[in-house]
């Protein structure tokens, strides 16, 4: 039953029924309702569950088959082994591909921000440097 199988991602993603619902366009009420009385969602559900939550795999929601996530959570969890440095340079450095995004367009102006200091303290260690090759330090 889809509903059940939706139950156990929202368990395991650790999202809330709420934020499922604001994710999709649907009250809380009406998902705790449709839950709690195991009735099957829509199609348009399921096509926006599967708009908002690219990772879950939509054959196992709708029938139970396969894994729960899509390889594009196996790869997600990959980034872990990434440095924060590297993450960000790639950020930094494909800016521009994430401009079209609304949450990204904020992480991108922090990140731009973040570099930005970066620079600044590269600058400083260089006045630094000079400071003390003309004996001011």
């Amino acid at each position: 039953m889809i509903v059940k199988r939706l139950k156990q991602f929202i368990v395991k993603s650790g999202i809330s029924i709420e934020e499922l619902g604001k994710s999709i366009g649907i009250s809380e009420e009406i998902l705790e309702k449709s839950f709690s009385e195991e009735k099957e969602i829509s199609l348009e559900w399921i096509v926006l569950i599967n708009e908002k939550y690219p990772e879950i795999n939509i054959k196992w929601l709708a029938l139970g088959e396969g894994d729960m996530y899509t390889a594009n959570k196996k790869q997600i969890k990959d980034l872990k082994s990434i440095s924060s440095e590297d993450i960000l340079d790639y950020i930094l450095a494909n800016s521009d591909a994430f401009r079209d995004e609304p949450k990204l367009d904020a992480v991108v102006a922090l990140f731009s921000n973040f570099e930005q200091q970066r620079e600044l303290q590269k600058m400083y260690e260089k006045i630094d440097k000079y400071e003390k090759l003309l004996g001011k330090k």
